[in-house]
């Protein structure tokens, strides 16, 4: 693959992550939480399926088990539950600026756990990115599509910390399986996860069948939980860890664009000047966590030469 397919690859994946808080919104509207994202893992797990022979792993080693559980216990597990809910109380585009912190709580968590290099800027681009959250969530004021965004943005950095977890171990277990592997046991074991609660918590007596609803969960499953996933995959493969990492920074962008279009929703000047803190505190912060990308993609390659 060249570097232009690759770079392409990644923007297209980005662009489609950036849809997903809106296709997400739009089936919460129609389905209750844990029917929402148990259907998106069902989809993603029966086109997983139809690919397996080439996925499979040789062998699973015990050892990994548990971390494998642990994986998709932090995602997709406690990750949709509170980003689920989050949805339910904030608005989509506010909701993917705190997903646009994830970077520099990766790399904090990498520091402390992997000791993964970690200086002054890093830090201090973690306290702008957060700051600008609390600036975006004082200054929101309750409406149709987020009526409690107080609770929401909390519980979408909740979503944050899980999916934290969730990358540090993936970083551990990608040592000795493929990605589409690890994608799959996210999804399987999702869906044994969500079944029960989407059985007793939501009211299925009371279902009716709403095409947008289905129609956006099918798109989460498939269009975003496995081509974006395939795409961001393969871009990282073609060139630099640190480098496909960057395009994550764009996701906000395009979900604030989707947001307007799709579910017209709006930001007042102090939540844009709160935006622009996200941003400026993840660019201050980009160069040097690239390096350490860097190493730890070089430890990888040394190690799968190995």
């Amino acid at each position: 693959m060249s570097k232009l397919t690759a770079y392409l690859g990644l923007l297209l994946a980005m662009l489609l992550w950036g849809t997903s808080f809106v296709a997400l919104k739009i089936a919460l509207l129609n389905y209750p939480p844990f029917t929402v994202v148990f259907g998106r893992m069902f989809v993603a797990t029966f086109i997983f399926f139809l690919i397996w022979p080439k996925i499979k792993p040789k062998k699973i080693y015990f050892s990994d088990l548990k971390l494998i559980l642990l994986m998709a216990l932090f995602e997709p597990c406690l990750y949709f539950i509170f980003e689920g809910y989050a949805l339910k109380y904030t608005s989509a585009s506010q909701a993917s600026l705190i997903v646009a912190t994830l970077p520099l709580m990766v790399g904090i968590g990498a520091n402390l756990l992997l000791k993964e290099p970690l200086n002054l800027k890093i830090i201090l681009g973690f306290i702008l990115a957060i700051l600008g959250v609390y600036v975006l969530t004082i200054f929101s004021h309750p409406e149709s599509t987020s009526p409690n965004p107080y609770l929401g943005n909390f519980l979408e950095f909740l979503a944050m910390a899980m999916a934290t977890g969730y990358t540090l171990l993936v970083r551990l277990l990608s040592r000795n399986y493929h990605p589409f592997f690890l994608s799959a046991a996210q999804a399987i074991i999702g869906s044994l996860f969500f079944l029960p609660l989407a059985l007793y918590f939501d009211p299925w007596k009371s279902f009716s069948f709403h095409l947008s609803g289905f129609l956006a969960i099918l798109y989460l499953g498939s269009v975003v939980s496995f081509l974006a996933y395939s795409l961001y995959n393969q871009g990282v493969g073609a060139i630099s860890a640190s480098k496909a990492a960057a395009f994550v920074n764009l996701i906000p962008v395009f979900t604030l664009f989707f947001s307007w279009l799709l579910l017209k929703e709006t930001l007042n000047l102090p939540q844009i000047g709160g935006a622009i803190l996200v941003g400026i505190g993840i660019a201050l912060s980009q160069e040097v966590f690239q390096k350490g990308s860097r190493k730890s993609h070089s430890l990888k390659a040394k190690k799968t030469k190995l």
